[in-house]
Protein backbone atom coordinates (compact mmCIF):
# COMPACT_ATOMS: atom_id res chain seq x y z
CA UNK A 1 0.00 0.00 0.00
CA UNK A 2 0.67 4.12 -0.65
CA UNK A 3 0.21 4.41 3.21
CA UNK A 4 1.09 8.30 2.91
CA UNK A 5 -1.68 8.72 -0.58
CA UNK A 6 -3.80 6.36 1.23
CA UNK A 7 -4.28 8.32 4.50
CA UNK A 8 -3.92 11.59 3.40
CA UNK A 9 -7.23 10.63 0.88
CA UNK A 10 -9.28 9.26 3.18
CA UNK A 11 -8.21 11.92 5.80
CA UNK A 12 -9.44 14.46 3.25
CA UNK A 13 -12.48 12.25 2.36
CA UNK A 14 -13.64 11.72 6.44
CA UNK A 15 -12.40 15.81 6.82
CA UNK A 16 -10.24 14.40 9.22
CA UNK A 17 -7.82 17.06 7.66
CA UNK A 18 -9.72 19.94 5.99
CA UNK A 19 -8.10 23.06 4.22
CA UNK A 20 -9.77 26.39 3.79
CA UNK A 21 -7.76 29.63 2.74
CA UNK A 22 -10.88 31.72 3.47
CA UNK A 23 -12.21 31.39 5.50
CA UNK A 24 -9.11 30.07 7.57
CA UNK A 25 -9.20 27.90 11.14
CA UNK A 26 -8.74 29.47 14.62
CA UNK A 27 -6.36 27.67 16.35
CA UNK A 28 -6.33 27.48 20.13
CA UNK A 29 -3.51 29.75 20.47
CA UNK A 30 -5.64 31.97 17.98
CA UNK A 31 -4.07 32.21 15.35
CA UNK A 32 -5.82 31.70 11.78
CA UNK A 33 -4.39 28.74 10.07
CA UNK A 34 -5.83 27.12 6.80
CA UNK A 35 -5.48 23.90 7.95
CA UNK A 36 -7.37 21.80 10.56
CA UNK A 37 -6.18 18.36 11.93
CA UNK A 38 -8.41 15.51 13.66
CA UNK A 39 -6.86 12.04 13.20
CA UNK A 40 -9.56 11.06 16.06
CA UNK A 41 -11.96 10.46 13.87
CA UNK A 42 -9.74 7.49 11.34
CA UNK A 43 -10.99 6.12 14.73
CA UNK A 44 -14.69 5.34 13.33
CA UNK A 45 -13.56 3.00 10.96
CA UNK A 46 -11.75 0.12 11.37
CA UNK A 47 -10.13 -0.27 8.13
CA UNK A 48 -8.71 3.58 8.82
CA UNK A 49 -7.42 2.34 12.55
CA UNK A 50 -5.56 -0.78 10.57
CA UNK A 51 -4.28 1.17 7.81
CA UNK A 52 -2.74 3.42 10.08
CA UNK A 53 -1.41 0.73 12.18
CA UNK A 54 0.03 -1.17 8.99
CA UNK A 55 1.28 2.00 8.10
CA UNK A 56 3.46 2.50 11.47
CA UNK A 57 4.61 -1.42 11.16
CA UNK A 58 5.75 -0.69 7.20
CA UNK A 59 7.87 1.71 8.74
CA UNK A 60 9.39 -0.03 12.00
CA UNK A 61 10.30 -2.74 9.57
CA UNK A 62 11.67 -0.94 6.76
CA UNK A 63 13.64 1.47 8.82
CA UNK A 64 14.94 -1.18 11.33
CA UNK A 65 13.31 0.94 14.19
CA UNK A 66 14.29 -1.39 17.40
CA UNK A 67 11.70 -1.76 20.04
CA UNK A 68 10.58 -3.88 23.31
CA UNK A 69 7.17 -2.33 23.71
CA UNK A 70 5.31 0.73 22.32
CA UNK A 71 4.41 4.37 24.20
CA UNK A 72 1.51 5.87 23.17
CA UNK A 73 1.21 9.99 23.51
CA UNK A 74 -1.57 11.13 26.19
CA UNK A 75 -4.14 10.75 25.04
CA UNK A 76 -4.09 10.95 21.36
CA UNK A 77 -1.30 8.35 20.76
CA UNK A 78 -2.93 5.69 22.56
CA UNK A 79 -5.64 4.25 20.24
CA UNK A 80 -2.77 4.46 17.17
CA UNK A 81 -0.23 3.01 19.62
CA UNK A 82 -2.42 0.34 20.84
CA UNK A 83 -3.50 -0.95 17.52
CA UNK A 84 0.29 -1.03 16.33
CA UNK A 85 1.66 -2.89 19.44
CA UNK A 86 -1.33 -5.70 18.90
CA UNK A 87 0.05 -5.83 15.12
CA UNK A 88 3.36 -6.56 16.77
CA UNK A 89 2.66 -8.28 19.29
CA UNK A 90 4.40 -6.20 22.28
CA UNK A 91 2.88 -4.68 25.28
CA UNK A 92 1.43 -1.13 25.30
CA UNK A 93 3.00 1.65 27.74
CA UNK A 94 0.74 4.52 28.62
CA UNK A 95 1.98 7.59 31.21
CA UNK A 96 -0.22 9.42 33.15
CA UNK A 97 1.59 12.06 35.55
CA UNK A 98 5.07 11.43 33.87
CA UNK A 99 4.59 7.54 34.95
CA UNK A 100 4.66 4.47 32.85
CA UNK A 101 2.02 1.67 33.18
CA UNK A 102 1.82 -1.63 30.94
CA UNK A 103 -0.63 -3.11 29.34
CA UNK A 104 -0.86 -6.62 27.41
CA UNK A 105 -2.62 -5.70 24.52
CA UNK A 106 -3.42 -8.94 23.18
CA UNK A 107 -4.98 -10.20 26.54
CA UNK A 108 -8.42 -9.13 26.92
CA UNK A 109 -11.88 -10.99 27.86
CA UNK A 110 -13.97 -10.96 24.61
CA UNK A 111 -17.54 -9.36 25.62
CA UNK A 112 -20.43 -11.11 23.83
CA UNK A 113 -23.26 -8.84 22.72
CA UNK A 114 -24.76 -7.04 19.60
CA UNK A 115 -23.06 -4.01 19.17
CA UNK A 116 -22.79 -1.20 16.65
CA UNK A 117 -19.62 0.49 18.38
CA UNK A 118 -17.20 0.16 21.40
CA UNK A 119 -16.56 3.41 23.38
CA UNK A 120 -14.12 3.74 26.28
CA UNK A 121 -13.63 6.31 28.93
CA UNK A 122 -9.94 7.50 28.79
CA UNK A 123 -6.86 6.80 29.26
CA UNK A 124 -7.12 3.65 30.95
CA UNK A 125 -10.44 2.37 28.73
CA UNK A 126 -8.82 3.18 25.64
CA UNK A 127 -6.33 -0.10 25.29
CA UNK A 128 -9.17 -2.94 26.17
CA UNK A 129 -11.72 -0.71 24.16
CA UNK A 130 -9.39 -0.10 20.94
CA UNK A 131 -8.51 -4.32 21.00
CA UNK A 132 -12.34 -5.29 21.30
CA UNK A 133 -13.28 -2.73 18.82
CA UNK A 134 -10.35 -4.41 16.53
CA UNK A 135 -11.28 -7.86 17.39
CA UNK A 136 -14.96 -7.24 16.73
CA UNK A 137 -14.18 -5.00 13.81
CA UNK A 138 -16.26 -2.21 14.83
CA UNK A 139 -16.05 1.46 14.81
CA UNK A 140 -14.27 2.72 18.34
CA UNK A 141 -14.90 6.12 19.79
CA UNK A 142 -13.27 7.72 23.18
CA UNK A 143 -15.09 9.85 26.20
CA UNK A 144 -13.05 12.09 27.99
CA UNK A 145 -14.03 13.37 31.61
CA UNK A 146 -15.39 16.64 30.20
CA UNK A 147 -14.96 19.09 27.01
CA UNK A 148 -11.46 19.95 25.80
CA UNK A 149 -10.86 23.99 26.34
CA UNK A 150 -9.84 24.37 22.65
CA UNK A 151 -10.24 22.90 19.18
CA UNK A 152 -13.26 21.81 18.61
CA UNK A 153 -14.14 21.35 22.25
CA UNK A 154 -15.34 18.04 21.74
CA UNK A 155 -15.81 15.79 24.92
CA UNK A 156 -16.37 12.61 22.83
CA UNK A 157 -13.51 11.66 20.10
CA UNK A 158 -14.11 9.98 17.08
CA UNK A 159 -17.51 9.82 15.09
CA UNK A 160 -20.71 9.01 17.27
CA UNK A 161 -23.41 8.26 15.06
CA UNK A 162 -27.41 8.46 16.43
CA UNK A 163 -28.88 5.64 17.15
CA UNK A 164 -25.85 3.70 18.29
CA UNK A 165 -25.77 1.26 20.73
CA UNK A 166 -22.28 0.68 22.62
CA UNK A 167 -20.02 -1.37 24.37
CA UNK A 168 -19.00 1.22 26.78
CA UNK A 169 -15.32 0.13 28.75
CA UNK A 170 -14.45 1.81 32.09
CA UNK A 171 -11.51 1.87 33.12
CA UNK A 172 -10.59 4.24 35.78
CA UNK A 173 -8.63 4.47 38.89
CA UNK A 174 -10.18 5.48 41.72
CA UNK A 175 -13.20 7.61 40.85
CA UNK A 176 -15.36 6.41 37.81
CA UNK A 177 -17.24 8.74 35.55
CA UNK A 178 -19.23 6.37 33.88
CA UNK A 179 -22.20 8.36 34.51
CA UNK A 180 -20.51 11.26 32.60
CA UNK A 181 -19.20 9.08 29.61
CA UNK A 182 -22.92 7.67 29.84
CA UNK A 183 -24.54 11.07 29.73
CA UNK A 184 -22.13 12.71 26.92
CA UNK A 185 -23.23 9.80 24.39
CA UNK A 186 -26.49 9.91 25.06
CA UNK A 187 -26.32 13.64 24.48
CA UNK A 188 -25.22 12.33 20.27
CA UNK A 189 -28.12 9.76 20.64
CA UNK A 190 -25.81 6.85 21.44
CA UNK A 191 -27.13 4.31 23.78
CA UNK A 192 -24.87 2.51 26.36
CA UNK A 193 -26.27 -1.16 25.48
CA UNK A 194 -23.50 -2.61 28.32
CA UNK A 195 -21.06 -1.44 30.51
CA UNK A 196 -17.40 -3.17 31.21
CA UNK A 197 -15.87 -1.53 34.25
CA UNK A 198 -12.67 -2.15 36.35
CA UNK A 199 -10.85 -0.15 38.47
CA UNK A 200 -7.76 -0.45 37.96
CA UNK A 201 -5.88 1.34 41.06
CA UNK A 202 -3.94 -1.67 42.01
CA UNK A 203 -1.77 -1.44 39.11
CA UNK A 204 1.81 -0.68 39.60
CA UNK A 205 4.12 1.33 37.74
CA UNK A 206 5.91 -0.55 35.15
CA UNK A 207 10.20 -0.12 35.41
CA UNK A 208 10.81 0.43 31.46
CA UNK A 209 14.73 1.08 32.52
CA UNK A 210 16.70 -0.10 29.19
CA UNK A 211 13.94 -0.82 27.37
CA UNK A 212 13.51 0.09 23.81
CA UNK A 213 10.38 1.85 23.30
CA UNK A 214 9.32 4.20 20.10
CA UNK A 215 6.78 6.97 21.25
CA UNK A 216 3.50 6.70 19.08
CA UNK A 217 2.14 10.55 18.12
CA UNK A 218 -1.26 11.35 16.19
CA UNK A 219 0.09 15.01 14.94
CA UNK A 220 3.39 16.72 15.21
CA UNK A 221 2.22 20.36 14.75
CA UNK A 222 5.08 22.76 17.25
CA UNK A 223 6.16 19.53 18.22
CA UNK A 224 6.38 20.77 22.59
CA UNK A 225 3.67 18.72 23.44
CA UNK A 226 5.70 15.57 21.64
CA UNK A 227 9.51 16.50 22.47
CA UNK A 228 8.32 16.20 26.18
CA UNK A 229 6.76 12.87 25.80
CA UNK A 230 9.87 11.44 24.70
CA UNK A 231 11.58 12.96 27.25
CA UNK A 232 9.16 11.98 30.25
CA UNK A 233 9.90 8.28 28.62
CA UNK A 234 13.60 9.01 28.90
CA UNK A 235 13.49 10.22 32.36
CA UNK A 236 12.18 6.62 33.38
CA UNK A 237 15.11 5.02 32.09
CA UNK A 238 13.85 3.95 28.51
CA UNK A 239 16.08 4.24 25.26
CA UNK A 240 12.97 6.69 23.51
CA UNK A 241 15.48 7.45 20.24
CA UNK A 242 12.34 7.57 17.41
CA UNK A 243 8.87 9.55 17.53
CA UNK A 244 6.41 8.52 15.13
CA UNK A 245 3.17 10.09 13.92
CA UNK A 246 0.29 9.92 11.61
CA UNK A 247 0.77 13.22 10.29
CA UNK A 248 3.06 16.44 10.53
CA UNK A 249 2.83 19.86 9.43
CA UNK A 250 6.90 20.04 9.47
CA UNK A 251 6.57 23.36 10.97
CA UNK A 252 10.00 25.11 12.00
CA UNK A 253 9.01 25.34 15.57
CA UNK A 254 8.47 21.25 15.58
CA UNK A 255 12.22 20.82 14.44
CA UNK A 256 13.24 23.72 17.59
CA UNK A 257 11.30 21.22 19.78
CA UNK A 258 13.16 18.25 19.34
CA UNK A 259 16.38 19.65 19.03
CA UNK A 260 16.83 20.24 22.95
CA UNK A 261 16.56 16.79 23.17
CA UNK A 262 19.83 15.34 23.81
CA UNK A 263 20.31 12.75 22.59
CA UNK A 264 19.01 12.88 19.13
CA UNK A 265 15.27 12.07 18.75
CA UNK A 266 14.46 10.27 15.32
CA UNK A 267 10.79 12.16 13.94
CA UNK A 268 9.12 9.96 11.63
CA UNK A 269 5.71 10.45 10.25
CA UNK A 270 3.06 8.78 7.86
CA UNK A 271 1.83 11.88 5.71
CA UNK A 272 3.93 14.89 5.59
CA UNK A 273 2.31 18.18 4.66
CA UNK A 274 4.08 18.57 1.03
CA UNK A 275 2.41 14.87 0.43
CA UNK A 276 -0.79 16.29 1.80
CA UNK A 277 -0.91 19.06 -0.37
CA UNK A 278 -0.07 17.16 -3.14
CA UNK A 279 -2.91 14.70 -2.58
CA UNK A 280 -5.14 17.38 -2.28
CA UNK A 281 -4.21 18.95 -5.42
CA UNK A 282 -4.59 15.92 -7.63
CA UNK A 283 -7.80 14.83 -5.63
CA UNK A 284 -8.85 18.63 -6.49
CA UNK A 285 -9.65 19.57 -2.90
CA UNK A 286 -7.91 22.55 -3.58
CA UNK A 287 -7.01 25.04 -6.73
CA UNK A 288 -3.44 26.08 -7.88
CA UNK A 289 -4.18 29.55 -5.99
CA UNK A 290 -5.11 27.77 -2.52
CA UNK A 291 -1.73 25.37 -3.41
CA UNK A 292 -0.12 28.40 -3.26
CA UNK A 293 -1.85 30.27 -0.15
CA UNK A 294 -1.01 26.66 1.47
CA UNK A 295 2.51 26.51 0.82
CA UNK A 296 2.76 30.20 1.87
CA UNK A 297 1.35 29.24 5.32
CA UNK A 298 4.12 26.52 5.97
CA UNK A 299 6.85 28.72 4.96
CA UNK A 300 5.56 31.45 7.78
CA UNK A 301 2.85 29.68 9.59
CA UNK A 302 2.52 32.16 12.42
CA UNK A 303 2.40 35.64 10.54
CA UNK A 304 0.29 33.88 7.45
CA UNK A 305 -3.30 35.34 8.92
CA UNK A 306 -2.00 38.41 9.56
CA UNK A 307 -0.45 38.41 6.08
CA UNK A 308 -3.99 37.83 4.64
CA UNK A 309 -6.38 39.42 6.36
CA UNK A 310 -6.87 37.51 9.33
CA UNK A 311 -4.87 38.59 12.88
CA UNK A 312 -4.61 36.72 15.41
CA UNK A 313 -8.40 36.04 17.89
CA UNK A 314 -6.73 37.46 21.43
CA UNK A 315 -8.09 34.93 23.93
CA UNK A 316 -10.04 36.85 26.54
Amino acid sequence: MDYPTDIATEGLEISAIKLSTNPPFTWASGYNMPIYNDNRMFLANPNHRMMIARGFREMIGSEKIPYDMIAGTSTAGIAPAASLASLLHTPLIIFENNTPYFFDINSFDDVQGDFDAIASTCPWGIPTGIALANHKNLPFMYVRQSQKEHGLKQQIEGIPIEGQQVLLVDYHRGNSYEANAIRALDEKGVTVKKTLTLDVSNQEPFDIRGRKIPIIEDLISTGGSSASEVQTSRNNGAISDYCLSIFTYGLDKALEAFATLDPKCQVRSLLTYDKLLEVAKETEHIDTNQETMLTDWRADPFKWGEKHGFPRVEKK
